[in-house]
């Protein structure tokens, strides 16, 4: 095994320097990977939006540091009431 580990560390360098290969990468990355990326953000912001609206609003009924165990207690009942209403 030590053989093909240097074998595929030499072809990793190779590929790494290579400019085709390097604008073959960014131009995938560009078309590609950069678009799905913005897309699962822009469908995913607006629940961690809320969840962060959900965790600030139980964090000023019952602060984290004065009593820890409501609301940790609170944070899981909304948990428990979110993944009922699925």
């Amino acid at each position: 095994m030590p053989f093909m580990r240097g074998v595929l560390t030499s072809v990793a360098r190779y590929l790494a320097s290579n400019p085709r290969v390097q604008a073959k990468a960014t131009d995938i990355i560009e078309k590609e990977v950069k678009p799905r990326a913005e897309a699962a953000w822009r469908e995913t912001k607006p629940k961690l939006d809320a969840a962060k609206n959900d965790l600030q609003g139980i964090a000023k009924e019952s602060p984290p540091l004065e009593h820890p165990i409501r609301f940790t207690a609170r944070v899981k009942d909304r948990m428990i009431e979110r993944f009922k209403q699925r």
